[in-house]
C-alpha cells in the first residue's frame, strides 16, 4: 500500500483537504461536525502523516480531534513552510491550494508526528464529550426559548447563555491542553 499524506488548511470559515500521491482534494465548512466527519474520512484513508501549518488557530480543534482518533499529524512552523513553499518554487498561494502545498511538506520533508500521551488523549476525549453534551442541551434550550412564555423567556435565556459561555470555556482548554501538548513544539 503506497503512503499517504494528508494536508489539513483551516480557516474561521474552511477546512481544506488534500492528499498525496492521489490528488484528492475536499473542502468543507469549520464546522464541529465537519471537523469530526473530516477526522472519520481521514481514518478511513489510514495516512502516514497528517500535515497542518501552525498558525496557532483552527488547527487546534482539528488536532485535538485527529488525536482522538489516533491519526499520526504534524503541526509545522509557518516561517518552515513558506520556505519550503519558495524551494519547490511555489511562491504564492494561488499556485496550489494551501492545502495541497502541506500535503506536498509532509511528502517530501517527512516532519516528525509527535503523538500526544495517553493522559492528554484521554483529556480531550473527556472535553470534547462534555462539550458535545453542553451543546445537545444547548439545542434543547434554544428550542425551548422560541415557544417560552414571557414568564419563562428569561430564565430559558439565562440559561443558553450560560451553555454558551460553559461551551466556549471548554473550547479554550481544549485548544489549551493541544498548544501545551507534544504536538506543538
Amino acid at each position: 500500500m503506497e503512503p499517504k499524506f494528508v494536508g489539513v488548511n483551516a480557516t474561521s470559515s474552511a477546512i481544506e483537504v488534500a492528499v498525496r500521491p492521489s490528488g484528492e482534494q475536499w473542502k468543507t465548512d469549520f464546522a464541529d461536525d465537519n471537523i469530526t466527519a473530516t477526522a472519520n474520512k481521514l481514518t478511513c484513508i489510514q495516512p502516514q502523516l497528517v500535515v497542518m501549518e501552525g498558525t496557532g488557530t483552527y488547527e487546534l480543534p482539528l488536532a485535538g480531534v485527529f488525536a482522538t482518533h489516533g491519526l499520526p499529524f504534524a503541526i509545522v512552523n509557518p516561517r518552515s513552510l513558506r520556505e519550503f513553499a519558495r524551494t519547490v518554487g511555489r511562491m504564492s498561494r494561488a499556485d496550489n491550494s494551501q492545502a495541497g502545498l502541506l500535503a506536498h511538506f509532509g511528502e517530501l520533508v517527512h516532519p516528525e508526528a509527535r503523538p500526544l500521551g495517553e493522559e492528554t488523549v484521554r483529556k480531550l476525549r473527556e472535553l470534547r464529550s462534555r462539550r458535545e453534551d453542553l451543546r445537545q442541551m444547548l439545542n434543547l434550550e434554544r428550542g425551548r426559548l422560541a415557544e417560552a412564555s414571557i414568564v419563562l423567556r428569561r430564565e430559558v435565556q439565562r440559561h443558553v447563555n450560560f451553555l454558551e459561555k460553559d461551551v466556549a470555556l471548554l473550547d479554550q482548554e481544549f485548544n489549551r491542553t493541544v498548544r501545551l501538548s507534544s504536538a506543538w513544539r
